[in-house]
């Protein structure tokens, strides 16, 4: 699943996937697989980007964020929690 919010942010900056692979110190296909869905970054890569682009992790990577409701009629609010498999 292509993480399309991730490859909008680049392209707002007009930037191309070799610039920002150079900007994170890694390569240009790993950065293409993280963009295509096919890899996870570790925490730090995924906060360097969160810093990069400006944008709030979930929004960036929201097939690893899920909203989980809880029951409000105890006075609980919605909750953003993050499965394992981001730090994996």
């Amino acid at each position: 699943m292509q993480r399309c919010r991730l490859i909008e942010a680049r392209k707002k900056w007009k930037w191309t996937q070799a610039k920002v692979a150079k900007k994170l110190n890694i390569t240009v296909s790993f950065y293409g697989m993280i963009e295509q869905g096919s890899r996870n970054p570790r925490l730090p890569l995924a906060f360097e980007l969160e810093r990069l682009y400006r944008i709030p992790l979930a929004e960036l990577f929201s097939d690893l964020f899920y909203v989980q409701k809880t029951n409000n009629a105890l006075g609980y609010d919605e909750q953003t929690t993050m499965p394992d498999v981001v730090n994996q």
